[in-house]
């Protein structure tokens, strides 16, 4: 049994719902590519089966510097809706007149050389699924790196089961947040589990997430989820023993026990972060609420003895 089906039929245990034969799966379009320029897009027809077959090929145009400027207004703060330790987001409309997001990633030193980046790129511009989110195009100037993707029109899952983030989305006029009904959560889950599924047993080379989170679950229309926001640089084998020794990977409330211990992430550590990301669903707790009393500040010991208990107060709220 595939483990996305494993998690339908966690939710169709946990309850009486009659929506699951409703949750439908889309037929992947390829609606989200940056568009190419004419000269490449007639090279690309020509010659696709050798670009595929190069390993180094990177399957997404660049996007010149000048255009970026132009799309952002040269990082302008008031375009800025997201700020995370890797990257500043902006929100932008592309020519196309498609909404995208652009990441402006830290300065390179911090990371890895131009090539061990256009490597990774590379890998990162091929992995194609409905349940994640698609990288459009790239842009590399001197030190500065910026990837373009889809817009989630809904947000993140985080945002929607708690909230926005404290500084998050100030600048962006934000509608209603939106009700997760039970359908939904079903829906959401079942999105999410089949775009881990792809990294990590389809995709080439497999892939690991690395940093599964609520945060990088995004909403799109209709509800639809994908997974965003996979730890690029970590692939590397040379950038991999480098963030053993001097960063944490994963994020606080998340991380599998077992990385405390060896230091090393793999696809079951995923598993177990998206086991936190269903808890969260289920009952609309965040990993680590330090408002809440001693006991309960940890989402995982609060189910944990709530299950061992006869009076099961975790629960799906209403």
């Amino acid at each position: 049994m595939r483990w996305w089906e494993s998690v339908k039929s966690l939710f169709a245990d946990g309850g009486n719902l009659g929506c699951l034969s409703c949750v439908g799966r889309k037929a992947p379009e390829d609606l989200h590519s940056y568009p190419m320029e004419p000269a490449k897009r007639k090279r690309s027809r020509g010659a696709a089966p050798a670009a595929e077959e190069e390993p180094g090929a990177i399957e997404v145009p660049a996007v010149a510097l000048r255009e970026v400027n132009e799309l952002t207004g040269s990082f302008d703060r008031e375009k800025l809706i997201g700020e995370g330790s890797y990257a500043k987001v902006y929100k932008v409309t592309l020519r196309s007149a498609r909404l995208a997001v652009v990441k402006k990633l830290e300065k390179a030193s911090k990371h890895a050389s131009n090539d061990v980046f256009r490597r990774q790129l590379a890998v990162a511009s091929r992995l194609r699924h409905e349940s994640f989110v698609r990288l459009l195009g790239f842009t590399i100037s001197g030190d500065l790196r910026v990837l373009v993707y889809e817009f989630a029109t809904m947000g993140t899952l985080h945002d929607a089961l708690h909230g926005p983030r404290e500084g998050v989305g100030a600048r962006e006029e934000v509608e209603e947040r939106p009700v997760l009904s039970w359908a939904h959560r079903v829906q959401i889950a079942l999105d999410a589990a089949r775009g881990l599924e792809y990294l990590h047993e389809k995709a080439s080379p497999p892939v690991v997430h690395k940093d599964v989170r609520s945060t990088n679950v995004l909403l799109f229309d209709g509800m639809r989820a994908k997974i965003a926001d996979y730890n690029m640089f970590s692939q590397a084998a040379d950038m991999a023993r480098l963030n053993r020794s001097t960063h944490t990977l994963g994020s606080f409330g998340y991380q599998a026990p077992e990385y405390a211990m060896s230091g090393q992430m793999t696809d079951k550590s995923d598993v177990y972060s998206f086991g936190i990301v269903l808890l969260e669903l289920l009952t609309g707790r965040k990993p680590l609420d330090r408002t809440l009393p001693q006991g309960q500040r940890s989402l995982v010991n609060w189910v944990s003895n709530a299950s061992q208990s006869h009076n099961h107060p975790a629960r799906l709220p209403s």
